[in-house]
């Protein structure tokens, strides 16, 4: 049974791969998907330093992982049993993560069990004293830096494997500024600093008062920080999972039903 207005247009711009079963609950919901992804995940070469440093890195006492990302791209890079025997403690920076880790048969020995952040992270007591102990971390190229820095004031040692990089992705603003203009967007879906920064840009001019008036979804109070001081006026902060972002979508969906029920 639809549950969101007739015609309402839903902006996700997660990277190809990663928006299909959200997509489809928007579709399912009586709304349209309008997937635009704006950046693309790649890879690294496997003879840069990230996937070198996985092969040769003797056993840390923690392999933490920042991203679903960083699981697929490690495990794509260097096989499926690249892990086995390592002795290491696993981390996982949020669900996503912990779910991407166990689908590849690796459990997880700490996760965050509210905020999913390098906060929440840093906030367990598994990592109150680390002095002395080694972490890699596995991320993409860049990257916020706190994870490391905190770590490495606790006494800990810390080294980066990087294992994808961001690259702007094609996207047809044209047909998409044209669409927006029309009122065929409702609410836009944004899961990383990135892709709204690479959205702002896109959308400089004239135009960025849609971006700015459309309802934004939001992954985590720092993103949503992010679109606020971008001058976002309705930003709603989600979970990461598919299911928790559709819901916010569904109550943007049902604010506006209820704006223009028929009185009488």
């Amino acid at each position: 049974m639809p549950v969101l207005p007739s015609g309402f247009g839903v902006l996700v711009t997660r990277p190809a791969g990663q928006a299909e079963r959200l997509c489809r609950l928007i579709e399912d919901g009586g709304g349209t998907a309008i997937h635009a992804p704006l950046q693309e995940i790649v890879p690294v070469d496997g003879d840069e330093p990230g996937p070198r440093r996985l092969k040769q890195q003797e056993n840390p006492d923690w392999l933490v992982f920042v991203s679903a990302n960083a699981v697929r791209c490690a495990f794509a890079l260097l096989g499926p049993q690249w892990l086995e025997g390592k002795q290491a403690k696993i981390a996982a920076i949020g669900l996503a993560t912990a779910c991407a880790l166990a689908e590849k048969g690796v459990a997880v020995d700490l996760k965050p069990k509210q905020q999913f952040n390098s906060e929440a992270l840093l906030a367990e007591p598994a990592w109150a004293a680390v002095s002395g102990l080694r972490f890699l971390i596995v991320r993409g190229v860049g990257g916020r830096e706190l994870l490391a820095e905190t770590l490495r004031a606790r006494g800990a040692r810390v080294e980066y494997a990087e294992v994808y990089r961001r690259v702007p992705a094609n996207v047809d603003m044209p047909g998409l500024l044209a669409r927006w203009r029309a009122g065929g967007i409702g609410a836009t879906i944004v899961t990383s600093g990135e892709a709204l920064a690479a959205l702002a840009r896109l959308m400089e001019g004239r135009d960025q008062a849609l971006l700015l008036c459309t309802p934004m979804v939001t992954i985590g109070e720092r993103l949503s920080g992010q679109a606020r001081e971008l001058g976002c006026i309705q930003v709603i902060t989600a979970e990461p999972g598919d299911a928790e972002i559709f819901d916010a979508v569904l109550r943007i969906g049902r604010t506006l039903i209820k704006t223009h029920q028929p009185r009488g």
